[in-house]
């Protein structure tokens, strides 16, 4: 549960410290980085990284739908077939979840492939 949890604020601060000065798939890395240095099993660095990377991309969503009135999230939202505004919002949490979860297993594998050893939980 220890691991799970730092998991998940490493990927959420690092992602914040970050968004400004790096492109949109950064998170990736992240995830990479957080599932080398955090080893755990596959489903459990999945759900952590999935639950960084929603946590992260979701907030920030939030927060820019929350400053413009929700009007932008609200036409881009017309273009895929008149999604509302919050479940745009919802369907870049579930990206960014995707993108951090597939990227901590990454970083699990790879740590698991270059040091030769399974994580103890």
């Amino acid at each position: 549960m220890r691991r799970i949890l730092s998991t998940i604020l490493f990927i959420f601060l690092l992602g914040q410290s970050s968004r400004f000065g790096v492109p949109w798939w950064a998170i990736a890395p992240i995830g990479v980085l957080a599932g080398w240095l955090f080893p755990m099993h596959a489903f459990r660095g999945f759900l952590a990284g999935f639950l960084g990377g929603s946590l992260l991309w979701g907030t920030t969503a939030a927060m820019l739908n929350n400053a413009n009135d929700g009007i932008l999230s609200a036409k881009v939202g017309l273009l895929f077939q008149g999604l509302q505004g919050w479940q745009l919002v919802l369907l870049t949490a579930v990206l960014g979840g995707l993108l951090a979860g597939f990227g901590v297993l990454t970083g699990r594998y790879a740590r698991d492939l270059y040091v030769g050893s399974k994580p103890n939980d």
